[in-house]
């Protein structure tokens, strides 16, 4: 007795045949399960033009189905097999009848619900990829539109794409050099073409049968100097972990241009030398803020065998100003056809002071920490033997040296730890927490509630505010609020002269919770802007095409 087919969206029964492909419960196309299973959305008219009716394959295949299951037909395409999906669209090996070749086509995953905006996109993704001959460019052979299903057909390309490659570890550096230099010259093609590709990353560049680069997905593409419309302004579009400062700022199209791309290779080279993206966190939102905020490793600290050249030629298109970067795809090309070629590249490792500038970028709260703790014993410094204040010398300044080691080391070893994905967390709250306790430890052998640093406390609560962490802010409020709270109530038994009036002890409180609600409010409405922006349509998803 044959299965009754059930949605897998809601697990209701759906009588066949489900009108439109739809679910009648939930609304939704019909992702179903039991003897037959329609894979596309169409009207009941073209249920005709589908002559099979086993499921849809899953996955690419040979160039016949399997036994005993039947090729599906669409329009002049025979459906073998899913090759991959993504928010917008699907991906099917396929064959094209009337020329009895092998190809790649990619339908609108909505089908007949796409919107306006999602079928615009389509077809400019298709249309910008039309344009472009070259051989390392996956060319486009046909566009149309079947019983209201967009769809385009390009080139099949018989292998994996370079995240795949690089799955199985770093490429050996000259291949990875190679293997970039032949995307950097197609993509000069396209700018010469007026597109920017805007999406580059390994798993939009297919490895076909003799080893050659092709770079596919132009979903994102855009003529150079505008993109007629299709993105409104401050939407973020693009793979974080490989998109440029500019980019992932949703800043105004006159700022991405050919230097974004550059950037893009540059995070693709990067990940092929160290197997790992340069940026990396637990949510998008987090790895825009290491985008925009912090510099990325040197891909030789990550892997010793990087030749210095390889590794400088990587770290200078990921510069995060755009004229720091190569001028164009091609100069990017060349320099790497004289590393390839053992000539000098034109890319020139950073001096002393870009490379202590580029330390503090990628490490800004150990720097920032260094710089406070400098500036404060230069303080104290000044106190003691240039100014002669009383109570500054003796066991106070032994004290004080002390505590700036310590501090110094604390922030050193949290570092460290912060830079292991795994302990990443647990090490930023620790650091947080050894910075008030530290801090209170001074106030305590220092003037106590009267003294004029007092304001460390809200300056804590601010930089942890940089972090972006809701929790974190919370931990640093309440636990300047107790050590505040320790330093008066030790005034008061031990130094009575010292004791503030609660005029200024309570608006003190009050003031450390008012910076921390308002941080808190400003993070919880950038999330939500975030999560918002995830859950919006295609064409601001960073995943979509």
């Amino acid at each position: 007795m044959a299965k009754p087919r059930r949605c897998r969206r809601c697990g209701a029964e759906l009588a066949p045949p489900a009108p439109d492909g739809l679910c009648p419960t939930c609304a939704q196309p019909a992702d179903t399960e039991g003897d037959t299973a329609p894979t596309l959305i169409m009207p009941p008219s073209a249920q005709g033009q589908i002559e099979a009716t086993e499921q849809l394959p899953t996955h690419a295949g040979p160039d016949s189905p399997a036994p005993g299951a039947e090729p599906r037909r669409f329009g002049d395409y025979e459906l073998l097999g899913e090759i991959s999906r993504g928010g917008m669209g699907v991906v099917y090996k396929a064959r094209q009848i009337s020329l009895n070749r092998i190809v790649a086509l990619k339908m609108i995953l909505a089908g007949r619900l796409a919107s306006e905006a999602d079928i615009r996109r389509f077809r400019h993704e298709a249309q910008a990829a039309a344009a472009l001959q070259h051989p390392n460019i996956v060319a486009i052979h046909e566009v149309g539109e079947h019983y209201g299903q967009h769809y385009f057909s390009m080139d099949y390309v018989e292998g994996r794409n370079l995240a795949e490659l690089v799955h199985d570890g770093p490429l050996e550096p000259r291949r990875a050099a190679a293997c970039v230099k032949t995307i950097a010259e197609a993509i000069q093609y396209a700018h010469d073409q007026g597109i920017l590709h805007r999406d580059l990353k390994p798993s939009n560049v297919l490895i076909d049968a003799s080893g050659r680069p092709r770079v596919t997905d132009f979903g994102l593409a855009r003529p150079i100097g505008g993109d007629r419309g299709l993105t409104l302004p401050g939407t973020v579009l693009g793979t974080p972990s490989y998109m440029p400062p500019e980019q992932a700022s949703g800043r105004r199209h006159a700022e991405v241009g050919p230097a974004s791309d550059v950037y893009s290779m540059g995070a693709l080279l990067y990940e092929l030398l160290v197997a790992r993206p340069p940026f990396r966190a637990e949510t998008t939102f987090d790895t825009v803020v290491l985008v925009l905020g912090t510099e990325p490793a040197p891909p030789r600290r990550l892997n010793p065998a990087v030749p210095r050249d390889l590794d400088t030629i990587c770290l200078k298109c990921m510069e995060k100003r755009p004229a720091r970067r190569y001028a164009s795809a091609q100069a990017l090309a060349d320099d790497l056809g004289r590393y390839l070629d053992g000539e000098p590249i034109v890319a020139r490792p950073l001096g002393p002071l870009g490379r202590l500038s580029r330390w503090a970028r990628r490490r800004p709260a150990l720097a920032a920490t260094a710089v406070a703790l400098a500036l404060f014993y230069a303080n104290h410094l000044v106190c003691l033997y240039g100014l002669a204040v009383p109570g500054e010398g003796g066991w106070f300044h032994r004290f004080t040296t002390g505590l700036v080691i310590v501090w110094l080391v604390g922030a050193a070893a949290f570092q460290r730890l912060a830079d292991r994905p795994r302990a990443r967390w647990g090490a930023i709250y620790g650091w947080a927490a050894m910075d008030v306790v530290l801090f209170t430890c001074f106030l305590l052998a220092g003037d106590g509630p009267r003294s004029s640093v007092l304001i460390g406390y809200l300056l804590l609560i601010a930089g942890a505010g940089l972090r972006f962490r809701v929790g974190l802010v919370w931990l640093v409020t309440a636990l300047a609020t107790a050590g505040y709270l320790l330093v008066v109530a030790d005034a008061w038994w031990r130094r009575p002269e010292l004791l503030p009036g609660a005029n200024a002890i309570v608006p003190f409180v009050l003031g450390l919770w008012v910076m921390g609600l308002a941080l808190n409010l400003v993070l919880r409405s950038l999330r939500r802007l975030h999560h918002r922006d995830a859950a919006s349509p295609p064409e601001s998803q960073p995943e979509a095409t």
